[in-house]
């Protein structure tokens, strides 16, 4: 039996296995780190227990959504269903099919609802806005029957939101 035939040639090169980094500084103690922080808990983890600072100042944050509703006429419940469950701030809607140019409140639940329409057979956009929101409306704009424009206050920054529609069907090309 060859007592050498079981050895394994271990070698080490100083760029990959090496046992320290090049940024490890040793002393009589041991290795010292430049970073006092990574070896706090003595296994060499630089990540763990480290401590994250909160943010002292929470920015708010709206969510904004659209939709193509097809007609508002009797889906108002389902359209103030919707915002909450997908925690909307501000629906912009299409397709109201509603006309004139009005706000309305919806009692209860603290949403106010703003649209403008011409034609009941065609076009027509709204925006909702829930009542965390609603105070802070500076103006809403209504180019027409297909064009709102709403400028609103959120973290004392003024936040414009346009909302156009732009049908396609049925339209020459100087509308489209």
């Amino acid at each position: 039996m060859n007592p050498l035939r079981n050895c394994v040639n271990a070698r080490a090169s100083p760029g990959s296995d090496a046992l320290y980094d090049l940024n490890t500084v040793t002393s009589v103690q041991g290795p010292l780190h430049r970073r006092p922080g990574a070896v706090l808990n003595r296994q060499g983890f630089p990540h763990q227990g480290r401590m994250w600072a909160k943010k002292l100042v929470h920015e708010t944050k709206i969510r904004i959504g659209t939709w193509t509703i097809g007609s508002l006429t009797g889906k108002l419940m389902e359209l103030i269903d919707n915002m909450i469950h997908r925690k909307l701030n501000i629906l912009c809607i299409k397709e109201t099919k509603w006309v004139g140019e009005k706000a309305k409140e919806i009692d209860s639940l603290g949403f106010k609802l703003r649209y403008s329409d011409r034609s009941r057979t065609r076009n027509g956009v709204c925006v909702t806005i829930d009542k965390s929101l609603k105070d802070n409306v500076i103006k809403i704009n209504m180019i027409g029957d297909r064009i709102i424009v709403l400028k609103i206050v959120v973290d004392n920054k003024i936040v414009n939101i346009i909302s156009a529609y732009a049908p396609q069907v049925g339209l020459n090309m100087s509308s489209k």
